[in-house]
């Protein structure tokens, strides 16, 4: 039984008697013991995810049924009679006390390095569990045994296009050789223009009839990754944003067929954006499919299948009307594309598989417990696997462990043995934390053949930088006075909870001085575009956090300039066809002013038409930060560098010059963990507690002082 069927039925079984009220959620913590909780305080039934992936169905709907009658009794009668007889009633034919995991730690680290666990149980008197793990991606064809490799050496071949060797040594004692391909002509993947032109090359671009060209670079990333491919089960190509890595997945995938048909796993509202450009660079014979619905049937033929991450997650609720609304696809078809559903065993069953996927911004599936990754990991289990990003974790070594678990799982076989071989692990008082990578020289050897990151000075030194400067601004008197009261309230409550606090209680505790920062800075950034507009023809994006805030600059703006040049806004609640059509009219207007979502706007949207930006809010990782500024700076920049116009309120208590003082310092250690140097180590709580105290000895101070 899957997760969604899981919960539907669980939540079919409480309409059912009326509990129309009472939710449902699932638990993805493997360490937690119990089956099913049944929480008459918070009328929620929680099941756990780890025990509907690895039980047989009847056991599940067993304990659905268990707690559905808990529910129904109410609290007080725990397992007694009332409760036997109201369970025997609903269907549970097991009324014995709750039941529970009791997963050994070998057992837990096997699901979170993706392995599959198998559970059959021993008949005696009572029924006790025997776990088995299997791993279908990683065993040695020889032996049988799991193939976790000791030793790789490869051995080059003379010819231009004869394949070179690895040989892979295994734990067992047995070997895999691996062909290498070369003399691929991905120099010959082109898109546009005139094909029978005699092109005179302006980098990329031909000055005649307009043809592209991959750079130099993204050449040798294709080659990378069809090394990488031709070794491992799949390659992560992890450029720095706006280097392209689509289009080096693209031309990969044109030049090997074997591939075909594609996954392309992205973010909702990014589908249509792959779309073009499949179109564009592949071929109208590379075109699409897009899945939106969950009732969307795969038309058999296509070489690319688009999905949204969302439709990964099986989701459903129930509508005021009664009406149960689904969300999620059905995975099982992407192995039987054309093929049809049994009723009877339902099972999909004929049809082909996809071959690849393609994770677009695969830090989506860092976290090793999520249904997002479990329901990842199935679908690319058997296939090659490329994975793209350019800000592959922000805070922990560990996000890292999925994606290489994919990648290549005789390497990566545990994600035990990861952190201890690779993450920095450390204490801060009576808590563990999870810190970075660890021995980054080494760590880059070990994953040479199936990382490949580089940076945008390093590949492609014509494209803009950035260039950061601050717009100071002071607050008025009557907000400075909302703002102090904001503080106070902050204060009393640290110094209340202080030992008992983690950072996440801190980031929530900051936020109403945070949203009082972005509204007093409204008028300074009204001000400043302005003088933009007086002073320049440029186009220009101001980018916010908060919702209200952006739509008072979105509302100002429109007012004072949609006249003269199209405002345009881009937010979190347009689907992926809005968002392309205000990225198209963006870049076709000649001028243009557009209020985006820092973090709506941080992933998949191109603005290479542009040059300047205001950052209106500060946020707490520099890596968003630099997604936004990452909008401009893409492949075809019509700019030599990017003007990021940083909004800073000064004050002795405001959030503002603590936060860039932090987020700078976080900005450093970012780039030195990503690309050439040993990280300085730093976590979020120390990071959040270090911005609370700041602003609670300023506090003081300015209390002293009145």
């Amino acid at each position: 039984m899957t997760r969604q069927e899981a919960t539907q039925l669980l939540r079919d079984e409480l309409n059912r008697f009326g509990l129309t009220t009472w939710s449902v959620r699932l638990n993805q913590n493997a360490n937690s013991h119990f089956l099913g909780l049944c929480s008459h305080k918070d009328k929620c039934i929680i099941l756990s995810a780890h025990h509907i992936d690895i039980h047989p169905t009847a056991d599940v709907v067993n304990t659905i049924k268990h707690e559905v009658a808990h529910a129904i009794v109410g609290p007080g009668h725990a397992h007694d009679e009332v409760w036997s007889a109201k369970a025997r009633e609903v269907g549970c034919d097991n009324t014995l006390p709750c039941s529970n995991l009791s997963l050994s730690p070998e057992i837990i680290d096997a699901i979170r390095s993706g392995a599959d666990v198998e559970i059959t149980f021993e008949e005696h008197v009572i029924r006790t569990p025997k776990y088995t793990v299997t791993r279908l991606q990683d065993k040695c064809e020889y032996c049988g045994k799991v193939a976790r490799s000791v030793k790789e050496v490869t051995i080059p071949q003379s010819g231009d296009t004869t394949p070179d060797l690895k040989i892979i040594t295994l734990e067992c004692g047995h070997q895999i050789i691996k062909k290498i391909p070369k003399g691929t002509p991905f120099h010959l993947f082109q898109f546009g223009g005139d094909p029978s032109c005699t092109h005179e090359w302006n980098k990329n671009k031909c000055v005649k009839c307009g043809r592209n060209k991959p750079f130099q670079f993204q050449i040798e990333g294709m080659a990378f990754g069809e090394m990488a491919l031709a070794v491992n089960s799949g390659v992560a190509i992890l450029d720095e944003m706006g280097l392209g890595k689509t289009i080096q997945a693209g031309g990969i995938i044109k030049y090997h067929p074997e591939l075909w048909p594609v996954l392309w796993e992205v973010k909702s509202g990014l589908k249509y954006q792959f779309s073009s450009f499949l179109i564009n660079w592949l071929g109208d014979e590379h075109c699409p499919q897009i899945i939106n619905t969950s009732k969307d049937y795969l038309i058999p033929g296509m070489k690319h299948y688009i999905v949204g991450y969302d439709m990964l997650t099986p989701k459903s609720r129930t509508l005021k009307n009664g009406t149960v609304a689904k969300q999620g696809f059905d995975i099982r078809k992407f192995n039987h594309i054309g093929g049809k559903l049994n009723p009877t065993t339902n099972e999909w069953e004929g049809g082909h598989s996809i071959k690849c996927v393609v994770l677009d911004e695969c830090q989506q599936i860092k976290g090793v417990d999520s249904t997002r990754t479990q329901m990842t990991r199935r679908v690319v289990k058997g296939k090659k696997v490329i994975c793209l990003s350019g800000t592959p974790w922000n805070n922990r070594g560990t996000e890292l462990f999925p994606m290489l678990n994919m990648l290549n799982p005789t390497k990566f076989d545990s994600e035990e043995k990861f952190k201890r071989q690779w993450v920095d692990m450390y204490w801060e008082g009576r808590f563990l934390k999870v810190g970075g990578i660890k021995r980054i020289p080494a760590f880059k050897e070990f994953t040479k053949d199936m990382l490949i990151r580089r940076e945008r000075t390093e590949v492609a030194p014509e494209l803009p930088l950035v260039n950061r400067t601050k717009l100071l601004v002071t607050m008025d008197p009557n907000q400075e006075k909302v703002y102090d009261q904001a503080v106070d309230e902050f204060v009393k409550w640290y110094e209340e909870q202080v030992g008992q606090i983690s950072g996440m209680m801190i980031i929530a505790a900051i936020q109403k001085m945070r949203h009082l920062v972005a509204l007093a800075k409204i008028p300074a950034t009204m001000e400043y575009v302005d003088e933009f507009v007086e002073d320049t023809d440029r186009k220009l994006v101001v980018f916010a956090h908060h919702k209200d805030v952006q739509e008072l600059l979105y509302d100002g703006l429109k007012e004072r300039y949609s006249e003269e040049m199209p405002v345009l806004r881009y937010v979190a609640e347009m689907n992926s066809i809005q968002r392309n059509e205000v990225q198209e009219k963006f870049n076709a207007s000649k001028r243009c002013i557009l209020v985006a979502s820092q973090l709506a706007a941080g992933e998949g949207l191109n603005l290479q038409t542009c040059s300047d930006c205001v950052m209106h809010e500060r946020q707490w990782n520099p890596g968003k930060e630099e997604q936004c500024e990452g909008r401009f700076i893409r492949i075809g920049s019509l700019a030599s560098i990017v003007n990021a116009v940083y909004t800073h309120l000064e004050g002795l208590t405001t959030t503002d010059p603590k936060l860039d003082a932090i987020v700078e310092r976080k900005r450093l250690q970012f780039h030195a963990v990503h690309n050439n140097t040993e990280m300085t180590r730093w976590s979020e709580d120390s990071i959040m507690k270090e911005l609370a105290e700041s602003i609670v000895y300023a506090h003081k101070r300015k209390r002293q002082a009145a």
